[in-house]
């Protein structure tokens, strides 16, 4: 099952990448997520998609339990990576922030569904601000 893995390229860092893509790039909200993505170029030998992973203190104060809603949420993004290639090319590389926004604890296959419905959105977007261009931009 080669390819399937989390390498240290596919996970975002850097404070002033991670700074920029919460200032400048676009978000919504699947449950349990508030999500913040953007689209950077890429460079040669660079995987197509990064991504950052928060579960606030504030919610869950245990440590033990942030640590496991991390370790879920990086499951459900490692088997769920290749719906995200349907987002992304053109040269361009997509940075993704997973924010888990409920007090409420969520399994994992409910973790699962949930990142592969953000990968739908996010293409949807795409594909709506693509088309939005080739009818000629913003007026």
């Amino acid at each position: 099952m080669e390819g399937y893995g989390l390498s240290r390229a596919e996970r975002l860092r850097g404070d002033k990448t991670i700074g920029k893509l919460f200032r400048e790039g676009r978000h919504g909200f699947v449950f349990p997520f508030r999500y913040y993505y953007a689209f950077v170029p890429t460079a040669a030998g660079e995987p197509a998609v990064s991504m950052l992973i928060s579960v606030p203190k504030k919610l869950f104060r245990r440590a033990v339990k942030r640590n496991l809603l991390k370790r879920r949420t990086r499951e459900a993004f490692r088997l769920e990576k290749y719906g995200a290639s349907s987002c992304t090319g053109d040269g361009m590389r997509l940075h993704i922030a997973f924010v888990y926004a409920t007090k409420e604890e969520v399994g994992s296959a409910r973790m699962r569904g949930s990142v592969r419905r953000i990968f739908g959105e996010i293409a949807a977007a795409r594909e709506r601000s693509a088309a939005h261009a080739a009818e000629g931009g913003i007026r």
